[in-house]
């Protein structure tokens, strides 16, 4: 193909994933989900304006300064001068008053900041076309832009102010970054795969595991380095690190101070630190553990709160949450969650032809960027199912365009008339999966279970329910005249705020359904014991059901 034609096709590809995204997003069409209303907005804004980064580490802050860029830029929003409002031992409560009571325009924000990881997304998309086409062809380039621009996994995340399409989007852009370094070693290519692996870092803790990943690669390709530069590179990878370092320092304002100073829960957070001195040190002393929290109180060091939010996660992976799959509860987590959610939530078309592409790959010689893409599935796969943290599909996303280069190579096999037409097939197949789930692309379901519908059986929080379709329950409520309904909802918007006349269910709610019109959260389901042996009435966004049992 000419070059001026794939670059016009790849243009129209781009244009119709940011048309899918933008429309999922336009104000009143989706509700602040629960992380981005109590999490990740407001935090920036306070990390933007007030630079108190240890108000909440759970997440590095390159995607909460993304978010709420564009609030500082354009709308000037208002935040309290005294910082035990924002430092609230709940942060959903601080959020809530974010959005309703400091500033109560809580859809021009949403719509501010989703509209910044729509511009992610299509950065994202950029770097997946052109890593691609450098590392095999225009036409594959192109496939691989097709999967990524009509996925709805990468839309629906695209369409959210969270921090997992920032963290995909970044840790494909340190790959390819290395890539690009490990064909020429030149000093602009080792800085900016440096620059890349720090923001990479900035943007999710999962992105640690690009350290091994890239380790890894270098040894797998050991043999194919000559025998002089085995040292050098090695010498210059881990200057790819130093840069990375110096990065993730620089995101947090190159910060030195003691690592639980000024930290939110002080003295939660250092009883637990101790128990796990004494977990893996069970003779030490009392002196030992004094010397110990002296050090976490008192001792300067650099990157204190990025070590404060690794050491949060790791006890909250360890510890795990209440995790939903294939009808049960449970907080310790499956090996298999991942692996099943991938293959109810992916398109069919899309696992089809990431088989045929890896059956490719392994018919001809391993190439470089394969043993890159391999290798970063691989690994985040593995890690994600060993932890017990697994609240959704999103922790597995930064996969997906790795995945999508995979089936890309399928390509090959439009040189062959008899698979051709099955190709084209599977193509609209995977086109029209996008269709008949936009907008409601965070419940996208496949056919292996019959769709979004039955989709709560199986796998529930971001997966399906993430309170975002108060909007679309507010035009049920009008359309059917219904002046007031019982509501069990699983999210922190606030209802009334979309117009909802709602009530809380009373005790006998939960038990035995009176002549009332009922909505629950699907995450929620199971708190009326009587509502999965009915059939709802409608299935708002498939998120909410409503029962109308006038």
């Amino acid at each position: 193909m000419k070059k001026t034609s794939v670059n016009l096709l790849a243009f129209f590809l781009l244009v119709i994933f940011a048309l899918l995204a933008f429309t999922s997003i336009w104000p009143d069409r989706k509700s602040p989900t629960c992380d981005e209303l109590a999490h990740h907005i407001p935090t920036g804004y306070i990390l933007l304006t007030k630079h108190d980064y240890k108000m909440d580490t759970s997440h590095p802050p390159l995607s909460r300064y993304i978010v709420a860029l564009p609030l500082k830029v354009f709308m000037h929003l208002s935040v309290p001068n005294d910082s035990k409002e924002w430092r609230r031992a709940d942060r959903s409560e601080f959020g809530k008053d974010f959005f309703y009571k400091y500033n109560n325009q809580p859809q021009r924000i949403i719509f501010y900041s989703r509209l910044a990881i729509i511009l992610v997304g299509l950065f994202c998309g950029l770097i997946l076309f052109y890593w691609t086409k450098r590392a095999y062809s225009p036409e594959t380039a192109l496939f691989a832009l097709f999967f990524y621009s009509f996925c709805p996994n990468i839309l629906a995340n695209t369409a959210l102010a969270t921090t997992d399409m920032v963290a995909t989007c970044f840790i494909l852009l340190s790959a390819a970054c290395f890539w690009f370094y490990l064909r020429n070693n030149s000093l602009r290519n080792i800085i900016f795969a440096g620059i890349s692996l720090g923001l990479a870092q900035l943007s999710k803790y999962t992105s640690v595991l690009l350290y091994p990943i890239f380790i890894l690669v270098f040894l797998f390709g050991f043999k194919e380095f000559d025998k002089n530069k085995r040292k050098v590179i090695f010498w210059q990878i881990l200057s790819i690190f130093a840069i990375s370092i110096i990065v993730l320092w620089a995101g947090y304002g190159f910060d030195f101070e003691p690592i639980l100073k000024n930290a939110m829960r002080q003295n939660e957070k250092l009883a637990i630190i101790q128990n796990i001195v004494l977990k893996l040190f069970p003779t030490a002393s009392t002196g030992l553990l004094q010397r110990f929290d002296y050090f976490l109180l008192n001792v300067p060091v650099p990157l204190g709160t990025h070590i404060l939010g690794v050491l949060g996660i790791l006890r909250h992976g360890y510890e795990g949450h209440g995790t939903f799959f294939l009808g049960k509860w449970s907080a310790q987590g499956n090996p298999l969650y991942f692996f099943v959610a991938f293959l109810i939530k992916t398109p069919i078309p899309a696992i089809v032809f990431l088989f045929a592409g890896i059956i490719v790959c392994f018919k001809e010689k391993i190439k470089l960027a394969e043993k890159i893409i391999l290798t970063t599935i691989l690994v985040l796969f593995t890690a994600a199912s060993m932890n017990k943290l697994q609240l959704g599909l999103r922790y597995i996303l930064p996969i997906y365009p790795f995945c999508f280069i995979l089936a890309a190579r399928s390509i090959i096999l439009w040189k062959k008339v008899f698979f051709r037409l099955f190709m084209v097939i599977l193509m609209f197949w995977y086109i029209l999966a996008n269709f008949f789930s936009w907008p409601n692309y965070l419940s996208y379901f496949n056919e292996f279970i019959d769709g979004p519908k039955n989709g709560y059986k199986y796998l529930r929080d971001s997966n399906i329910d993430w309170g975002q379709d108060l909007p679309e329950l507010a035009k049920y409520i009008k359309d059917h005249k219904i002046k007031e309904i019982k509501l069990i909802y699983f999210g922190t918007a606030d209802p009334s705020s979309y117009g909802i006349r709602y009530a809380n269910f009373e005790p006998q709610d939960y038990l035995f359904p009176r002549k009332a019109v009922y909505a629950i959260s699907v995450h929620k389901l199971e708190s009326a014991t009587w509502a999965s042996s009915l059939t709802p009435t409608a299935r708002i966004g498939y998120s909410i059901y409503v029962y109308d049992l006038r």
